[in-house]
């Protein structure tokens, strides 16, 4: 096998490489490649609203949840003696 041969063969075999696993990879991917579960189920995703009315209503739940999280967190802020002229104050001691 001459040298030239020998460039020939290694280019063949660099060119076919890749092109023979893209081959192999890119036939019948659903048997070769299914794994059952491994995609969730559609129905448990989170829908997108499109329609103008299911925007409103995913903003008020939104809005609703945020409104409930702050009660709770000012509620455990009192429980624990932290109030806004508390914050405040230290905050001004803090800069002098």
């Amino acid at each position: 096998m001459s040298r030239s041969q020998f460039e020939l063969a290694k280019f063949t075999f660099y060119l076919m490489t890749p092109i023979s696993i893209m081959y192999y990879v890119g036939i019948d991917t659903d048997r070769k490649f299914n794994i059952p579960g491994f995609w969730p189920d559609p129905d448990t995703l989170n829908k997108i609203p499109k329609e103008p009315y299911e925007i409103q209503a995913e903003l008020a739940r939104i809005r609703a949840a945020k409104t409930e999280k702050r009660k709770r967190l000012e509620a455990k802020a009192l429980e624990l003696g932290i109030t806004p002229d508390n914050v405040q104050s230290e905050d001004n001691s803090d800069k002098h």
